[in-house]
């Protein structure tokens, strides 16, 4: 159960990681550097494997992956999947469905099948292959969009379908995890009939979900804003019920065996449309403050530096090699015939190889049942922060060019 002594030190820690990252996130900013970087590098250099680890608050490091910090980490990729979800309407999704619906699932079979028999290749065993093919197989929605709004590219043709692709990518990552997981916990090879199933399951939930957020959620906050608009400022009714939307979807979301993330983000969607759009986005924007370098700066805390010297780096480079080349091809190729631009197409390839948190619960499936040694995870680790420092590079750079 978490006490109180539990929480009071984690809020601590969670100041000792977010003011930080703010400074950081400004000054890389102010360099044209993505914030998503500064954030990431705070979580690092602050983490509980380095100076987090070190400085004491309450004869505890005043940094620590515990409950409560994980907790706080899902609630702020929550926040930010909404906060993205309120810049995407039904119709939005309508135009890019088939076209993100192709590149998501190229993006997730190429790195899946790559990295697969790029690990045969190299000697290791099947299972450690299909492990690392997994883990590069998901996009990392929250550094997708945040890049995206960072360089005010959201709302373009090739942001929607990026986006949009990216949250099927997820999904069918979810799919994949859990066949990861048939083989590495229960030890059986799962069919391509099961996997079929799984696969439309997962996909048939995040459809449901999504319509009853797109055809619901407006009826309740059209009902919410009929009272007295001035109780409903004073009180923050409008903005409570919007943000509490996200919440219960994410459960549901969860409860159904999906990421929380992907409900948020058709709660958002939902709402995208209604009267009170722009009044939430400006709540949940302010939300956005802190609770997107906390994310971050969580996802850089995972990264144990004191592992950095057993990395292969010979394995580290060639991983990596996979790890952007099979999202940049395997997403590119098909979004540049799809649009008749390979400009475009290849833009929405670079916008898909972050790598984030599915990525390091696959990885870490795979280190709990010592299916990947301590070394080839630590490595897989480590590629999974490259990503994350590549993609802001490859898409502001992507940008700056002419796309037509």
């Amino acid at each position: 159960m978490v006490s109180e002594f539990d929480v009071i030190p984690t809020i601590i820690g969670v100041l000792f990681l977010v003011l930080p990252a703010l400074l950081l996130g400004r000054v890389c900013a102010h360099f044209k550097i993505s914030e998503v970087v500064g954030f990431v590098f705070t979580g690092i250099v602050l983490g509980p494997t380095a100076l987090g680890g070190i400085i004491p608050i309450f004869e505890r490091p005043i940094v620590e992956l515990n409950e409560v910090m994980l907790a706080l980490w899902q609630i702020s990729g929550i926040i930010i999947l909404f906060s993205a979800g309120l810049h995407f309407t039904f119709h939005d999704l309508i135009k890019a469905g088939p076209k993100a619906a192709i590149i998501g699932m190229f993006g997730v079979i190429v790195p899946l099948i790559t990295g697969y028999f790029v690990m045969l290749w190299m000697g290791f065993d099947w299972t450690v292959a299909v492990l690392v093919g997994a883990t590069l197989s998901a996009t990392s929605i929250a550094v997708s969009v945040v890049i995206l709004e960072e360089l005010g590219k959201e709302k373009t043709k090739e942001g929607n379908i990026l986006v949009n692709a990216a949250v099927l990518d997820d999904v069918l990552g979810l799919a994949i995890l859990s066949a990861v997981i048939s083989i590495v916990a229960l030890n059986t090879i799962p069919t391509i009939e099961s996997i079929a199933i799984t696969t439309i399951t997962e996909i048939g939930f995040w459809v449901l979900i999504l319509l009853g957020a797109v055809y619901l959620l407006p009826k309740i906050v059209h009902v919410v804003s009929k009272t007295h608009p001035t109780t409903l400022e004073a009180r923050g009714t409008r903005q409570g019920a919007a943000l509490g939307s996200a919440f219960g979807l994410a459960a549901i979301a969860a409860s159904l065996g999906l990421n929380p993330i992907v409900g948020a983000f058709a709660a958002g969607m939902g709402l995208a449309g209604s009267k009170l759009a722009v009044q939430v986005r400006e709540f949940v924007g302010r939300l956005k403050v802190i609770v997107a370098p906390l994310f971050f700066a969580v996802i850089g805390a995972h990264v144990d530096i004191t592992q950095i010297s057993s990395i292969n780096w010979i394995l580290f480079a060639v991983i990596l090699g996979v790890a952007v080349f099979s999202k940049v091809l395997g997403c590119g190729i098909p979004a540049s015939i799809l649009l008749k631009s390979k400009k475009r197409g290849f833009l929405i390839g670079y916008g898909m190889v972050a790598r984030g948190e599915v990525a390091f619960i696959v990885a870490g499936i795979g280190l709990a049942f010592s299916v990947l040694s301590d070394e080839i995870y630590s490595t897989i680790v480590f590629v999974i922060l490259a990503t994350i420092f590549i993609a802001p590079i490859l898409l502001r750079n992507a940008f700056k060019v002419d796309l037509k």
